[in-house]
């Protein structure tokens, strides 16, 4: 993916975005709520040596007393200290919960301990601090060494007694707010660029515009259950109707220094709606007075004979094998103008009969006949067929689905057409949701 298309992807699904963000905030402010309170008293203590007579002892006893340093922090957490503290202020717990709730630093080239207590009320916390710094001082005069006159070589002294805080440490809301929101945010990031690279459907021409380089023709209208060539039939003057005839207008536009007479049209995969749009096209180019042809050459899975409601067991296999000319094949359909050659019987071989002589010859003298000539072809990342006719072909024109087709699909659709002699003219995004029109009545 491309920085583009990483900043189309963001601005595409900024709404699940926003909401995931908002989601997550509101999850960490709820999250807060639910929490108990807690609070924390911390007394600060000096371990300095017990005498001094000169200077020599006063920087021995410094000396010594910055080496165990270290030494009478652990002991500060030590069940010696804890159990008598818990049993002083008779406490409902153990000396590893207390210790578990108790934190004690020594910065370093210092002779200071200090003593943090974490408790639910601020009252205990500060009794708890206070209890475990006077039973650390005992603890430290009963381990310590011995001076010569018998008394503790060194001594603890509380430089900063506990004080009841005044508000919670935790929970932080604010902060659990602004981690949930910026969770809720990278997640969504994180879903829009999935969406993107795993399920980039194409949902918008702009979604089409932007993401592939060859022309966009247009959108045809979503039909629902009627189906587009019912829509263009009953409804000639409905928003299905004339998205068509804006789509069909646009060929004239598209690459005006050569004609394009001949053209096949194909999709990506099955379903995107390449058939509809294949008598859609001949139809409304039939209206403006056109001659056209509309040759079926999906012979895997014909459906324009059904979808018409033409004839279909006389068709371009029949003139494939010579059991029928082109004009005896075929038939009159909506307008006067518009013959629809449908597939005839489905051959074993279609491949073979797609690369014949036969048909560029068949092609050749529809091309002489009529102004245009639609080809309805399979789908070209299925199979080859649409790319062994592009020779004969003229330009090719893709139908795309909105929500359906894969963006990479129609990429690799659009390279494989690229790759033969017919330039792909434009495509088509089919099913489009479009606004209802006043105009959207039956005809008569």
């Amino acid at each position: 993916m491309t920085l583009h298309e990483y900043a189309a992807a963001l601005l595409k699904h900024w709404l699940v975005i926003a909401a995931l963000a908002l989601l997550g905030a509101a999850a960490g402010y709820g999250l807060s709520q639910l929490m108990d309170e807690r609070y924390r008293s911390e007394t600060t203590v000096m371990i300095s040596p017990a005498r001094g007579d000169s200077t020599i002892e006063l920087v021995q006893g410094s000396n010594y007393v910055q080496s165990v340093v270290q030494t009478y922090a652990v002991l500060a957490r030590s069940p010696v200290v804890l159990q008598p503290v818990i049993d002083e202020l008779e406490l409902d717990e153990t000396a590893a919960r207390l210790a578990a709730r108790t934190d004690v630093e020594a910065p370093l080239n210092t002779m200071v301990i200090e003593i943090g207590v974490t408790d639910a009320t601020a009252e205990t916390a500060q009794d708890a601090a206070d209890a475990i710094a006077a039973e650390f001082a005992d603890a430290v005069a009963e381990t310590s060494p011995e001076g010569p006159d018998g008394q503790p070589a060194v001594r603890v002294s509380v430089i900063s007694p506990a004080r009841a805080p005044l508000s919670p440490i935790a929970p932080n809301t604010r902060m659990n707010t602004v981690l949930g929101g910026g969770a809720g945010l990278a997640i969504g990031v994180l879903a829009a660029l999935a969406l993107r690279r795993f399920g980039n459907r194409l949902s918008s021409i702009e979604d089409l515009e932007a993401a592939v380089d060859a022309p966009v023709l247009g959108a045809v209208g979503r039909a629902g259950s009627v189906g587009v060539v019912e829509s263009l039939r009953e409804h000639p003057t409905g928003r299905i109707a004339e998205s068509m005839r804006q789509t069909t207008a646009a060929l004239k536009f598209v690459d005006m220094d050569r004609e394009h007479r001949v053209l096949i049209v194909s999709s990506a995969a099955a379903g995107d709606g390449k058939t509809s749009t294949s008598i859609g096209l001949a139809l409304t180019l039939a209206e403006v007075g056109s001659r056209v042809l509309l040759v079926e050459a999906d012979l895997r899975r014909p459906s324009i004979a059904s979808m018409t409601g033409i004839e279909g067991a006389v068709g371009l296999t029949t003139v494939l094998l010579g059991d029928a000319s082109l004009a005896d094949a075929v038939q009159v359909w909506g307008n006067e103008r518009l013959h629809v050659l449908p597939s005839g019987p489905k051959p074993p071989n279609a491949g073979h009969l797609l690369t014949s002589a036969r048909l560029r010859a068949l092609l050749d003298q529809a091309r002489a006949e009529y102004e245009y000539v639609i080809i309805d072809t399979p789908p070209v990342v299925a199979v080859s067929d649409a790319l062994w006719l592009a020779p004969a072909a003229d330009a090719a024109i893709l139908v795309a689905r909105a929500d359906r087709t894969r963006l990479d699909a129609l990429r690799r659709a659009i390279a494989a057409i690229d790759g033969t002699p017919a330039p792909v003219l434009g495509v088509v995004l089919n099913g489009v949701a479009l606004a209802r029109s006043p105009y959207d009545q039956p005809a008569g």
